[in-house]
């Protein structure tokens, strides 16, 4: 109320605001320029460190993140061919250039194809154990009997200085029963 009672002293409403704004004019040109000055000061110490900011970026992008993705994307290689062959197959079944027979018929090759390759890897695991079972037990034997350790078999043909000495030994002994016999 007092304002109000001042300015119609004065006879001039809005005359307290004009002398603030004239009082003010020079303290806010003075903050803009102020601003101005920090605004490109900060711009001139930022500048550069962004600028080497920046490069190292791209620097750790192409030492660090670069091969990773390459390496990932190798990685993905099958799953995205997989995806790429769906995705064509499924446009083709939207626009209408496949039946659902066709598409009976490429799971069921899917499903066959599957099925023929477990076969194959359950096969050749079964092969690789059975050759290693059967070189286990060949080294086992040739351990648990060496040749060394074995006797010699005895000789199954007697040679013939023998036989005839053995010959003429059996003849006398039945000779010698044959004369106690007979006296």
């Amino acid at each position: 109320m007092k304002r109000d009672t001042k300015a119609l002293s004065n006879g001039r409403p809005g005359q307290g605001v004009r002398h603030a704004v004239q009082t003010a004019k020079p303290y806010v040109a003075s903050a803009g320029e102020g601003a101005a000055r920090g605004a490109r000061q900060a711009g001139a110490y930022v500048a550069p460190r962004a600028r080497r900011a920046a490069v190292a970026a791209r620097e750790g992008y192409d030492e660090r993140l670069a091969p990773r993705l390459r390496q990932a994307a190798a990685a993905a290689g099958p799953a995205g061919r997989e995806a790429r062959v769906r995705s064509g197959v499924a446009m083709a079944a939207l626009r209408g250039d496949l039946t659902p027979r066709d598409l009976r018929c490429a799971v069921r090759r899917r499903e066959r194809r599957a099925r023929a390759r477990r076969t194959a890897r359950r096969l050749t695991v079964l092969g690789l154990v059975a050759g290693g079972a059967f070189l286990a037990w060949k080294w086992w034997e040739r351990q648990s009997s060496p040749e060394w350790l074995m006797e010699p078999s005895p000789a199954t043909e007697v040679p013939p200085e023998e036989m005839q000495a053995e010959a003429e030994q059996m003849q006398a002994e039945m000779d010698a029963d044959a004369q106690r016999e007979a006296g």
